[in-house]
């Protein structure tokens, strides 16, 4: 009986050791925390906070829900879902977040609000956080004080735009485009997580 009770303690350690080499293990924290053994990963619920941190920089969502995968350094947030990077700060229906790739993709209802004198809406978008660009699809309105940076050409008027891209770093729209075909971005399965599925193999 002892051996069983032990047993997933000892699979925890399994799967978090080599987490521990390749990225410092997030901050987590929830109302109500466990460790999902077979699955791995955890499941939070209720007044989630994730602090991820990556080579010096860090990401901070709260949301109803999430699950993290330490191993393949993945986050899955839903509701109420809010992500701050530096002065930057994503509120959406639901997010995907990938610290080895340093992206997050946030889907539904989304809002963004820059310090840097910038707010967008906007139907998903896509932050890769180490090029410091957000690219923002469908339904989008931008709202842009003077000290905004335009591309030679560009000018933000009252249109809904398809496509956004804002450079954080400089506070520069990249492209603002009418009719560009937004891609199809979807969220996967945290189940069907294929690189979790190749490191338990291995």
């Amino acid at each position: 009986m002892k051996i069983l009770k032990i047993l997933p303690l000892i699979i925890l350690l399994i799967v978090l050791t080599p987490a521990r080499s390749f990225a410092d293990m997030p901050d987590i924290s929830a109302g109500e925390t466990y460790f999902d053994v077979l699955k791995g990963y955890y499941v939070l619920k209720d007044n989630v906070h994730v602090v991820i941190k990556n080579h010096g920089v860090t990401a901070t969502i709260t949301a109803n829900e999430a699950k993290v995968n330490v191993l393949t350094q993945k986050c899955w947030a839903e509701g109420n879902v809010n992500l701050t990077h530096d002065k930057e700060t994503f509120s959406c229906d639901r997010a995907y977040l990938q610290w080895k790739t340093k992206t997050a993709e946030v889907i539904g209802n989304v809002k963004f609000k820059s310090k840097k004198v910038m707010s967008v809406t906007s139907e998903t978008a896509v932050f890769n956080w180490s090029e410091k660009i957000v690219d923002f699809y469908g339904n989008i309105k931008v709202k842009a004080e003077k000290n905004l940076k335009l591309e030679d050409g560009l000018k933000v008027e009252k249109k809904i735009y398809s496509h956004v891209k804002y450079n954080v770093i400089e506070n520069k729209i990249l492209q603002l485009e009418e009719d560009a075909d937004a891609p199809n971005i979807e969220i996967p399965d945290p189940d069907d997580d294929k690189e979790s599925v190749e490191n338990e193999a291995n």
